[in-house]
């Protein structure tokens, strides 16, 4: 049987160079990670014990060592969380509270920014087609640059539910949408869908849930498949491998390995003093958030 190994703060990464190591798993609530294409870069967001402020950490592979992640440039003076690549690299998506350009408010709002040569462009807020007076998570974006996200409006089936907003154009600098409208098919349910992941040809959404029948518990991994008339089935219970009777959350995919957030508390017994006490409290493994990675073939369930 597969197994999902923290690896003493450690998270394994299939870069460009060959499977590596890097330090990303703080003690801190670490959120969740998304990689660039071409393995050379990752952002992660970490938030506060009270989860009342949040940045997103930046580290590059150099000479083959991932160096230690850095508050990235665009990040800090705000709440932001939920980074995102877009698939072909060009943009990066991210959820905050930052001041809207055309309304008051301190809700979640989808951002983005643009390459341009090496650096991004100033963040951009999606637009009203995407977001409103309410919170909107998790961006995702697949290949031909429909944008998918988690959000709790009127017109959804209950709870939290997955959206999609269809780009209608993009510009050097920005994209339009159509109004967001939420994903067809049986992946929506009564109960809360959140933080999904759509893959690149929009074949499938990794999300997670709570309170489903079935559930393990704490808040578990679902996949739907899209089938032919465009629709996503009914979520598949991905495998204890993955889901504990914790949270497990925030879903991502880069290549053929599988990433996702958990609070599952590994370290904890056996306190033998107050120094241990210390070191065990603030390391991974603590019940705050860990990022696990495991090969994706491991994982999925056939495809309809």
């Amino acid at each position: 049987m597969s197994c999902v190994v923290l690896l003493t703060g450690e998270l394994v990464i299939a870069a460009a160079t060959g499977p590596q190591l890097h330090v990303i798993n703080s003690g801190m609530n670490n959120r969740d990670i998304t990689i660039s294409p071409d393995g050379k870069t990752l952002y992660t967001s970490v938030t506060s014990p009270k989860n009342d402020h949040a940045v997103i950490l930046q580290s590059h592979l150099e000479n083959g060592v991932w160096r230690k992640p850095e508050l990235a440039p665009f990040s800090g003076q705000y709440p932001d969380i939920e980074p995102m690549y877009s698939p072909d690299g060009s943009k990066l998506f991210f959820a905050s509270k930052r001041p809207k350009p055309d309304r008051e408010g301190d809700d979640w709002d989808i951002w983005y920014m643009v390459k341009t040569g090496q650096h991004w462009s100033t963040p951009k807020n999606a637009g009203p087609e995407v977001n409103s007076t309410g919170n909107e998570f998790y961006p995702s974006i697949a290949a031909n640059g429909n944008l998918y996200f988690t959000a709790t409006r009127e017109d959804g089936v209950d709870s939290e539910d997955i959206y999609v907003a269809r780009q209608l154009k993009e510009g050097p600098d920005s994209a339009t949408y159509s109004k967001a409208e939420v994903v067809k098919g049986q992946v929506n349910t009564k109960t809360y869908e959140f933080n999904a992941f759509v893959a690149a040809d929009e074949s499938y959404l990794i999300y997670g849930s709570q309170r489903r029948e079935g559930e393990i518990g704490g808040g578990d991994i679902y996949i739907s498949f899209r089938d032919s008339e465009g629709k996503f089935g009914e979520g598949a219970l991905l495998p204890v491998t993955v889901n504990t009777n914790k949270l497990d959350y925030c879903p991502y995919v880069w290549r053929d390995t599988f990433f996702f957030t958990s609070e599952r508390r590994v370290v904890l017994d056996n306190i033998e003093s107050a120094t241990m006490l210390k070191q065990k409290f603030n390391a991974p493994g603590n019940g705050l958030g860990d990022i696990y990675s495991i090969k994706l073939d491991q994982i999925l369930p056939a495809s309809p």
